[in-house]
Parts: structure tokens; C-alpha cells; sequence
């Protein structure tokens, strides 16, 4: 969080020094890093019984969320946020999180939509690559403090909004 604060107070100073060079005509670029994507979230399986009624969350590590259709080519249907230290802090919980070692505690996922339930694949973009985990490969463990802290996220992002519900014609 110091960091942070640091680091905007020494941006915010720069883009004010820079604004009083010049002749005013000239404009600065913004340093301000872009969004992007740090969690995509895709529910499938009995939600799509009636019709395209799975959700596919996108969180950007601004704290903005789309929510989409999954399956669907189509842009997102609703739009809203998070706060981005939220988003922040729960990177910082699982970033150090060795994905071997969490599948080999939690074992076997479930076919869940083999019995009209929702199976999720969650796909977290961290610096070094994306990592996917498939509920029916891993056990999505809500004892697990690494499914817990990503389930606290999820309540969250939900709480945005939901697609209206579609049925097939």
C-alpha cells in the first residue's frame, strides 16, 4: 500500500512538472498501466439447461468486471467493479501458491454437470503465465485457504450484477 501511495504521489508530481513545460499546445502521454486481465472465471454445466445462463466472469486487476455469456460470442452484459485492493489483496494471497502441491491436497474434482450441477474453470494471469484449474480435474475445496480466499473474491464480483435469465425459443 506505501508503495503504491509512493509511487502515485511521485506520478502525480511528474505529470505536473511536465504540465507546466511547453507551449500548452502538447499533450503527455498516460503512464497509468492498463487493465488487464487477472481472473477469468467461466460457470458451465445445469445453467445452461434453459439456455445461455452460465456466467463468464473477467476480473481486471483495476477492479473492473465484465460479465459474460459463457459460450457466447457476445460482449459483456454487464458491467461493473470491485475495489482494486481487493483484487490486489487477493493476488497477493495465492501468488506464492504452488498449484502442484494445492492439487495433490485437494484431489480429484467432479463432474458436476453430469447431474445438473455447475462446474467452473477459473484461470488466473499472474507475470509469469496463466494457471487454469477445472473443477472437474481439482477438488475446489471451500476448506482449502487457497479456494476459500478465491470463493470471498468470487461473493464479490457476483454481487455485481447477473445476466437475465434466457430460455430457449
Amino acid at each position: 500500500m506505501r508503495t503504491l501511495l509512493v509511487r502515485a504521489l511521485a506520478t502525480t508530481g511528474c505529470l505536473l512538472a511536465v504540465a507546466g513545460c511547453g507551449d500548452g499546445k502538447s499533450t503527455t502521454n498516460d503512464t497509468t498501466p492498463a487493465a488487464t486481465e487477472v481472473l477469468r472465471y467461466e460457470a458451465t454445466g445445469g445453467c445452461l439447461m434453459m439456455g445461455p445462463n452460465c456466467a463468464t466472469y473477467v476480473v481486471n486487476s483495476d477492479g473492473s468486471v465484465e460479465i459474460y455469456r459463457t459460450g457466447e460470442n457476445t460482449p459483456a452484459e454487464v458491467e461493473g467493479s470491485i475495489p482494486a485492493a481487493e483484487v490486489t489483496a487477493f493476488l497477493d494471497s495465492v501468488k506464492d501458491t504452488d498449484f502442484e502441491v494445492l492439487i495433490a491436497e485437494v484431489g480429484p474434482g467432479t463432474c458436476n454437470a453430469c447431474v445438473d450441477g455447475i462446474d467452473v474453470i477459473a484461470t488466473l494471469t499472474f507475470a509469469d503465465g496463466p494457471v487454469t484449474l477445472d473443477s472437474t480435474v481439482v477438488n475446489f475445496d471451500p476448506n482449502n485457504d487457497f479456494f476459500a480466499n478465491l470463493e470471498r473474491l468470487m461473493e464479490d464480483v457476483r454481487a455485481v450484477g447477473e445476466l437475465e435469465i434466457q430460455q430457449r425459443g
